[in-house]
């Protein structure tokens, strides 16, 4: 039976979400949780029909994203891609994944991003780990901080206090840190995941009452003959300042009872090793993609982000997956802490590479220089790595704190 590609009605959505959660191997139960978030938006879904039955899955979300600068880009989010196990190695994961391509770029979206659950799928598709991050976990035994607790007061507040005040907070960070995704009204009507354990919300506000960040954490009980051994995992610390920053963290290390404390994804340049007196108390591991980017519109992408300094240079990109369109050709890149323009030009180039590295070194969370050495760039002018090193440094690193 012919496989007819389309976008789902309202009607069809639990038959999407039935086939996505049997390609993740995962119960539906999370959608009832979800509905809100996952209901918007469906005109940008591309699903996989045989006859009346789903069997595969996808869709675009539309977000902004940060670049270093502080500008906003609209991005096409891709989400929710599964093919049901009898239909795999049938080309239905590929007419998705270009037709969602198409999408966005219909939508003016000029890069797409996605966080993805297995690193070996999306590279075919230009697609590149451009956002990294790091887990941690915390001996609560071993912490002592370097420096005095910084002034201001932290409060726990119930979960409707913490859907009026996080996002206004949220939004703060996120205009000023590169690679930061945006979280539409709706997505922030995401209910808490009970298995993780009991649900707590913390702010931490200055002494001029400015409420500059918040933390939202479970702690999962456990009683032992020797007493309490409680563990504390954290789903996501924001905060707008270094005393913020600061407070939160000293905060969740002194909870009563609790014996582990872990973080599954924090930035790889976060302070917290250096806010201890043992850099061994808090063990940043288990490095991994925190995002995908896939450049479709490099003039527009490029040019929309600030460099750390001047400098130029010709990039030739190969998009085999869209040749000829914006991703695809060489272009001359003038840039400098004050913009950037972007143009098409011969075949003249300082560096080549293909659209998924370009992908991975547009924000500056990976090196120029570190994939020229995995042999993924071609240095064709001496010096050009190190020119695009220094011009796509981002301080701090890029990290996309919105998951979807």
């Amino acid at each position: 039976m012919s496989t007819i590609f389309r976008a789902i009605t309202p009607d069809e959505l639990t038959a999407f979400v039935n086939t996505s959660s049997i390609g993740f191997g995962e119960s539906n139960a999370w959608f009832e949780r979800e509905v809100p978030w996952v209901s918007s938006s469906l005109e940008r879904t591309i699903a996989g029909f045989e006859g009346d039955a789903v069997v595969s899955t996808s869709r675009n979300y539309p977000f902004e994203m940060t670049v270093p600068g502080g500008a906003s880009l609209h991005v096409a989010g891709v989400s929710a891609v599964a093919v049901l196990p009898t239909h795999r190695r049938r080309g239905l994961l590929r007419e998705m994944m270009t037709r969602l391509l198409v999408d966005a770029v219909e939508h003016e979206e000029p890069v797409s991003i996605l966080t993805a659950s297995e690193a070996s799928i999306y590279g075919r598709f230009g697609y590149g780990a451009s956002v990294l991050a790091g887990s941690v976990s915390i001996a609560k035994h071993a912490v002592t901080f370097s420096r005095p607790r910084p002034a201001g007061r932290l409060r726990l507040i119930d979960v409707d206090e913490a859907g009026k005040v996080e996002p206004e907070v949220f939004e703060r960070l996120r205009r000023v840190s590169p690679g930061a995704v945006s979280r539409p009204e709706l997505w922030w009507h995401h209910h808490y995941e009970p298995s993780f354990g009991t649900r707590f919300d913390a702010l931490y506000e200055s002494p001029s009452g400015s409420v500059d960040g918040y933390v939202t954490y479970s702690v999962r009980d456990k009683w032992t003959a020797a007493g309490a051994a409680h563990s504390l995992a954290i789903r996501e610390l924001i905060g707008c300042t270094p005393d913020a920053v600061h407070a939160l963290w000293r905060y969740l290390t002194e909870i009563d009872l609790v014996q582990t404390i872990v973080a599954h994804s924090i930035p790889l340049d976060s302070p917290l090793t250096w806010l201890l007196t043992s850099l061994r108390a808090a063990q940043i591991n288990n490095i991994h993609d925190n995002l995908w980017a896939r450049l479709l519109d490099v003039p527009t992408a490029l040019g929309a982000r600030t460099y750390a300094v001047p400098g130029r240079l010709v990039l030739a990109i190969d998009d085999p997956v869209r040749p000829g369109e914006a991703a695809d050709g060489a272009f001359a890149l003038d840039g400098g802490p004050d913009g950037a323009t972007v143009a098409r030009v011969g075949d003249d180039p300082d560096l080549v590479c293909d659209v998924a590295v370009a992908s991975t070194a547009w924000l500056g969370g990976v090196r120029w220089s570190q994939l020229a050495v995995a042999g993924l760039v071609d240095e064709r002018t001496p010096g050009a790595l190190s020119t695009a090193d220094a011009m796509f440094a981002s301080t701090p690193l890029p990290y996309g704190y919105t998951w979807f």
